[in-house]
């Protein structure tokens, strides 16, 4: 027989299924029990499909319990109830002569919308009654879209900040202060900080975990840091992965689309007996990332064209990672869990405050085990990472990073009386910052941080309706002079069942981050002429912070450094007179004798985003260098007021009002050494002087006195530099600021309208989107702080699911508002957008435990960018198909 018809055989028995008739049977048994509390449901319905014509439909037993005898084959089972979800569960295998058990567990509509969580109080607790404001995203949300990294999930939470950078970075924050290196909100999966070693950065694109392992992101919006030390201080973003005893099973995806996107996953989890469980994970994407050319990078390549890295740009993503775990509970009370997860970044354009980087065989690794035995929690983790091949694209330096973090952390939770509880913990940080001297240059050998802190949490039941919250953490960190401390009280009140009122304050804080203390890191080069060229340099703060030297003579007493120089000399143009001129116009020297006093000088400080677009790269500067105390850990203090209310079973409304006054905020890397030159009045006014009677004569041209005037007046003759500083770098750092004070809200609703269709909205909204502390309307000098985060933005997704077609579908529309943007070498204006998302979901009933998904994100294809620096975003358009068995 041809192959062709083999094939085509095949196929109609996969789509038509096997014959009817079996000769082996099997049983399937099961209990329908209610999620939160575990009772029986009585009244629940079962479906059982599989290859015959028509489904076997029967209720439940008084117990919850069912129990049929079945022809050996693979079915899919629905389990439902009044006031519950309806459950499907897919790939239940019936063998032969033996019993197939099953336990499915409904969610009530109440605790869909009012579901347990973690994050609030480090216990577990419903969503209504932790003393902040927590958003969730479910499994059933997770499995529902194709996405690249797991923090995308978050993308339609109140007050969260996604801006995607490429197709496989992102940077996240809730409530503003973004960056390109964004550490506002403190990152964890399964309780381990998930960033990187060195720098802190949130890359989720480097967090092995699959979207097949997740079971939900929790998000706490607002100050964390009494429970969760440092870093934390706009909220903790959550992920928790599924249990190998709970959720076994295998599950693979193959998925695909556009920009030749290609992600595959897989997850195997075996409960090998009720108290051990193992599970490994993995997955592969690769893809062709959206494409931007930095001009800056273009012309620093034409000045050193021996050096093929300058502007190399390899535009393909592409990543693997993998995970494995065991979980062993020897009794009730007791799990403990081991998990070990590594991720090779193969391709990646990573957007930084100093320019972008290639990252190439960036390897991320992590170990953890953690302990849970009654009230006792314990666990201890090291991350580390090696940059591999991974290079600077404006410099073609290597990025050398072996650093890795050590943690320890310790909680133990106690009641005092039926109305007190109590959780006292501990935290200890260990970075060892390793780089080769490559990114921490001259500090490579004393850049080692600790941090220790310690908690004490109480909550109180005053009454049935009030409950008092209390904490209070102390943190020390080497680096600095002053221990931290971070209080924290709440009281709730809950009016009714399921209605629940809050008034808190936190106060968080943000330590030095290894970047912030010891950068030292070439950032490019500015060529002004073939012999004056300066070195752009990302610099952190040490210990000693910086001091603008006196020099007599100088504008404002101030010092400069000059190329070709070794010593610091006066910030006055005119001592620069003479090589100048000699430079320019030798044949008018003895014309254009050093004017002294008579030509003027002004600062003038360089505007990376000027520089980069053909702009002024050199606007004045009205304010001139300040010193740079050393720095001091940002303080945030926050009172807020919300309201989590269920109403009707299935309405959830939340609303959040918080004032924040920040101290000693630390802002993005940025220039802060201006460059002197010639005052441009001043200096046209000698030179027209000087030269006129050779224009009246007609020995030359006007234009050409007006060339060289442009030419005296266009060049920086020195930076001035601190005096902790040997070389006339133009320098790119961090300071604190001062004070400031920012207002907002969140607003979010969610209307389950029916057993599958669900709509939800929510807007958020922040006073300020940057501090203009020079009062120039702008957001763009030195001592400005952009939030780099919109003042209002808002979402609204519809959701509809049939279990019993096995179909799904999800639109969703974003909205974000216009916002001012500087991070480093990176300043300009983000324009608004609004973006349409779009996912649909269907399982083949033809084959079991088969599904598909589509997802569109930014299906109109609005061209946008979403951050400076970044490349212009498109559509993305891909689909998956899974199989679970």
């Amino acid at each position: 027989m041809p192959t062709r018809h083999v094939l085509a055989g095949l196929l109609v028995g996969l789509l038509t299924g096997p014959p009817a008739v079996f000769a082996q049977t099997g049983v399937l048994a099961g209990t329908a029990v209610d999620a939160e509390t575990g009772e029986p449901l009585s009244a629940a319905g079962i479906e059982i499909h599989g290859p015959a014509a028509a489904p076997v439909t029967f209720a439940a037993d008084g117990q919850g319990g069912f129990r049929r005898q079945l022809p050996a084959a693979t079915y899919f089972v629905i389990v439902s109830a009044l006031g519950y979800e309806t459950k499907r569960i897919d790939a239940v295998t019936v063998r032969d002569g033996r019993v197939t058990e099953l336990r499915a567990e409904l969610r009530s509509t109440a605790l869909q919308l009012n579901a347990i969580v973690v994050s609030a109080s480090r216990k577990q607790e419903k969503a209504l009654d932790a003393p902040a404001a927590v958003a969730i995203v479910h499994a059933d949300a997770v499995a529902g879209r194709m996405v690249s990294t797991s923090d995308q999930h978050a993308q339609a939470l109140p007050g969260v900040d996604v801006a995607t950078l490429g197709l496989q970075r992102t940077s996240v924050v809730a409530r503003g202060f973004n960056d390109t290196f964004s550490t506002a909100l403190l990152i964890l999966t399964d309780y381990r900080y998930a960033n990187v070693p060195s720098n802190r950065l949130n890359a989720f694109y480097m967090v092995p975990t699959t979207d097949l392992d997740i079971d939900r992101v929790e998000v706490t919006l607002g100050p964390g840091s009494a429970l969760y030390g440092p870093n934390a201080t706009n909220g903790v973003l959550h992920i928790f992965t599924k249990s190998p005893i709970d959720h076994p099973g295998t599950s693979v995806t193959l998925g695909g689309g556009e920009r030749t996107v290609v992600q595959t996953e897989f997850r195997t989890a075996h409960a090998l007996s009720e108290r051990v469980g193992v599970k490994l994970s993995g997955r592969y994407f690769r893809g062709d990332d959206w494409e931007w050319t930095d001009p800056v990078e273009e012309q620093l390549r034409s000045l050193d064209p021996g050096n093929p890295y300058i502007g190399a740009r390899d535009f393909e993503a592409a990543r693997w990672s993998g995970e494995a775990r065991i979980d062993v509970r020897p009794g009730p009370q007791t799990e403990w869990v081991t998990t070990a997860g590594s991720n090779v970044t193969l391709n990646s354009i990573e957007v930084n405050g100093s320019g972008r980087a290639h990252a190439k065989n960036w390897e991320y690794h992590f170990l953890q085990t953690r302990l849970r035995h009654g009230n006792l929690f314990a666990q201890g983790f090291v991350n580390f990472n090696d940059a591999g091949d991974s290079r600077f694209l404006r410099t073609g330096l290597p990025a050398i990073d072996r650093s890795r973090a050590w943690s320890g952390q310790m909680q133990y939770q106690l009641g005092l009386g039926a109305r007190t509880s109590v959780i006292a913990g501990a935290d200890l940080q260990h970075t060892d910052t390793r780089t080769g001297g490559s990114i921490t240059g001259r500090y490579e050998d004393d850049d080692v941080v600790n941090e220790i802190g310690g908690y004490v949490h109480s909550v109180v039941r005053l009454s049935d309706r009030w409950e008092a919250v209390g904490a209070l953490r102390m943190d020390h960190h080497n680096r600095l002079e002053e221990p931290v401390f971070s209080p924290r009280a709440a009281l709730v009140f809950r009016p009714h069942e399921g209605h629940t009122l809050r008034a808190t304050f936190n106060r968080a804080f943000r330590t030095p981050s290894v970047l912030d203390l010891f950068l030292d890191l070439p950032a490019g080069a500015l060529p002004i002429t073939d012999q004056i060229i300066y070195t752009l340099r990302a610099v952190g703060v040490p210990g000693e912070g910086y001091t603008f030297a006196q020099c007599e003579g100088g504008f404002n007493n101030l010092c400069m450094r000059v190329p070709g120089l070794a010593d610091p000399v006066p910030a006055n143009a005119a001592l620069m007179w003479d090589a100048l001129i000699a430079a320019l116009a030798p044949a008018l020297a003895p014309l254009l004798p050093n004017p002294g006093a008579a030509v003027g000088t002004v600062l003038r400080r360089l505007d990376p985003e000027g520089a980069a677009t053909g702009g002024n790269p050199f606007p004045l500067d009205r304010v001139g260098p300040a010193d740079i105390d050393p720095l001091r850990p940002v303080i945030t203090n926050t009172l807020e007021a919300g309201y989590k209310g269920l109403l009707g079973g299935r309405v959830l409304l939340t609303g959040n009002l918080y004032y924040s006054r920040i101290r000693d905020f630390v802002g993005p890397i940025t220039v802060e050494t201006p460059n002197v030159f010639f005052d441009p009045a001043t200096t046209a006014a000698y030179v027209t002087t000087r030269l006129q009677p050779l224009v009246d004569a007609g020995a030359l041209r006007l234009q050409d006195v007006q060339q060289l005037i442009g030419g005296l007046v266009a060049i920086p003759l020195g930076t001035v530099s601190p005096a902790q500083w040997d070389a006339p770098d133009i320098l790119l750092t961090y300071r604190n600021f001062g004070r400031a004070s920012l207002w907002g809200f969140e607003l979010a609703g969610e209307f389950a309208a029916s057993e599958g269709l669900s709509v939800r909205g929510s807007v958020s909204y922040t006073s300020e989107n940057c501090f203009d502390f020079d009062d120039d309307g702008a957001c763009t000098s030195a001592i400005d702080r952009s939030l780099n985060a919109p003042s209002i933005k808002g979402n609204v997704v519809s959701r509809y699911a049939d279990p019993r077609r096995g179909f799904a579908a999800e639109a969703r529309v974003r909205m974000v508002d216009g916002f001012p943007h500087a991070t480093g070498v990176f300043v300009g204006e983000v324009p608004a957008y609004a973006l349409l998302d779009v996912a649909l979901n269907y399982r083949l009933a033809r084959l079991p435990g088969t599904s598909l998904n589509l997802t569109a994100s930014n299906l109109l294809d609005h061209r946008h960018r979403q951050m400076i620096g970044a490349a212009p975003i498109g559509r993305l358009v891909t689909m998956r198909l899974r199989y679970d068995f």
